[in-house]
C-alpha cells in the first residue's frame, strides 16, 4: 500500500539599552565596565596570523506580519554591505575627505551566512519565527526566547546572530558590547526596515545596510566616535586615537567636505557615527586594532568557528536527520532520527485524501516500526 509520510519537529523548551530614537540604541550597561574593561583590551592586536577572518552569521527572523517576513534576498544583500563595509570596498569610499584617506582600514572581516548548524547539520543560517508580539518584539528581552516569541540564540560563541524584527518607536538596531549581558543575548538586533538595501529597506536615509554596519561595530567593542555617552561634547573619548573628538551626531544629516564640532574636523563618514546611510564610508586602522582586541579577548569563539565550511555531498549523505531503514518499504516502515538535542518530534500519517490516520510521539536516536498493512488504503 501507499501512504504519506510526514514528519514535523517540535522543539520545546523551557539588556540592551536605549539611546537615540532612530539610528542606534546601544549604550553601556555601566560607567564602570567602560573605564575598567575597555583600556584593558584595546592593547590587543593579534589574529593568530590570520589575514581575513571569516565569521559565521546567523539571521534570526522574527516576525508577526508577513511583511516583516523578510525574503532571503534581501537578508543576502545585507551580508553583502558587512562584506563590503568591513573591507574598505564600498563606493563611498571615494567621498572620504583627502585628511583622512591615510586612517581607511580594511578590517580583514569576512561574514557568511552559516552553512552548518550548531549541530553539524545542513543550513542556510537563516531562522523564521512567527510571533504573536504585534507591538514591536526588538529591543525586548522576549526576541531572544523561543519560549517568549522569539527566537534562542544559537551558539553566541561561535555564531554572530542577528535578530531582524519589529522595533516599538523608530529604533534602528540594538547590539550587545562584549563582555556586558547574558551569554545567550549576544549579537545584535536590527529593525526589519532597515536591513539589506531591498524589500522592506528602500526607504531613506537608512536604506543602505549601514545601521547593521554600526551595529556589529558595537559588537566588536566600538564605541559612537563622540564617546560612551551623548552629552560629552568633546571632553569624552572613544578609545580610538585616530577618531578625532567630536560634539556632533550628525543625525539625519549628509555633510560634505570637512566640518567641525571640537579642535580637529569631524570624522562625519566614519561608521559609528549617526549620519545618514548615504554618507557613511569606513572604519580607521585604531578600530580596526580595536576590534581585534575584542575578538582576541571576549570572542575568540569566532577565530576557529566552523559554520561557514561547506559540508560535502558525502557527509550530507552519511548523516542524515531522517533515515529510513530500508526504503521502498513493504508493510512495515522502519525509521530513526538522528539528532542530538533530544528534541521531541510528531510523527503523522495521512493519506493522500488529506486524513489523519496516525500521530504518535517520537523521541532522537530511537528506531521506530510502524505496521502500515493494517492501515486503510
Amino acid at each position: 500500500m501507499r501512504i504519506l509520510l510526514l514528519v514535523f519537529l517540535a522543539v520545546v523548551s523551557a539588556n540592551l539599552f536605549g539611546q537615540s530614537p532612530k539610528r542606534c540604541a546601544t549604550a553601556h550597561e555601566t560607567e564602570q565596565w567602560h573605564t575598567a574593561v575597555l583600556p584593558k583590551a584595546a592593547g590587543q592586536n593579534s589574529v593568530t596570523g590570520r589575514a581575513v577572518v571569516t565569521i559565521p552569521v546567523v539571521v534570526h527572523v522574527v516576525w508577526n506580519t508577513s511583511v516583516e517576513n523578510i525574503s532571503d534576498e534581501q537578508i543576502h544583500s545585507q551580508i553583502e554591505v558587512l562584506n563590503q563595509d568591513f573591507n574598505a570596498q564600498n563606493s563611498q569610499i571615494a567621498t572620504v575627505p583627502n585628511g583622512f584617506q591615510a586612517a581607511i582600514a580594511d578590517v580583514d572581516f569576512e561574514f557568511c551566512l552559516a552553512s552548518k548548524d550548531p549541530l553539524g547539520n545542513p543550513t542556510t543560517g537563516i531562522t523564521r519565527t512567527q510571533t504573536s508580539n504585534n507591538i514591536g518584539i526588538g529591543g525586548t528581552a522576549a526576541i531572544h526566547r523561543s519560549s517568549q516569541g522569539g527566537q534562542d540564540a544559537w551558539d553566541t560563541d561561535r555564531y554572530l546572530n542577528i535578530w531582524v524584527a519589529k522595533f516599538q518607536g523608530s529604533i534602528g538596531g540594538i547590539a550587545s558590547f562584549p563582555g556586558e549581558g547574558p551569554a545567550d543575548e549576544q549579537g545584535v538586533e536590527i529593525n526589519y526596515k532597515q536591513f539589506g538595501t531591498i524589500g522592506t529597506a528602500t526607504n531613506p536615509p537608512y536604506h543602505l545596510g549601514r545601521t547593521c554596519t554600526h551595529e556589529i561595530g558595537h559588537y566588536f567593542n566600538l564605541e559612537h566616535v563622540w564617546g560612551p555617552s551623548l552629552n560629552s561634547c568633546c571632553d569624552e573619548d572613544d578609545g580610538v586615537s585616530d577618531t578625532p573628538n567630536s560634539c556632533e551626531t550628525y543625525i539625519d544629516q549628509c555633510p560634505t567636505g570637512t566640518t567641525f564640532s571640537c579642535a580637529m574636523p569631524d570624522m562625519w563618514m566614519n561608521f559609528m557615527n549617526y549620519t545618514d546611510d548615504a554618507c557613511m564610508a569606513m572604519f580607521t586602522k585604531g578600530q580596526k586594532e580595536r576590534m581585534y582586541a575584542a575578538l582576541n579577548t571576549f570572542r575568540p569563539g569566532l577565530l576557529n568557528a566552523d559554520g561557514c565550511q561547506t559540508l560535502g555531498l558525502e557527509e550530507v549523505i552519511a548523516k542524515p536527520i531522517i533515515e529510513v531503514l530500508g526504503n521502498p518499504f513493504v508493510d512495515e516502515l522502519k525509521l530513526r532520527i538522528n539528532a542530538s538535542d533530544h528534541a521531541a518530534w510528531d510523527l503523522q500519517v495521512w493519506d493522500t485524501g488529506g486524513r489523519l490516520f496516525l500521530q504518535k510521539k517520537l523521541a532522537s536516536n530511537h528506531d521506530f516500526e510502524l505496521d502500515t498493512s493494517a492501515l486503510p488504503s
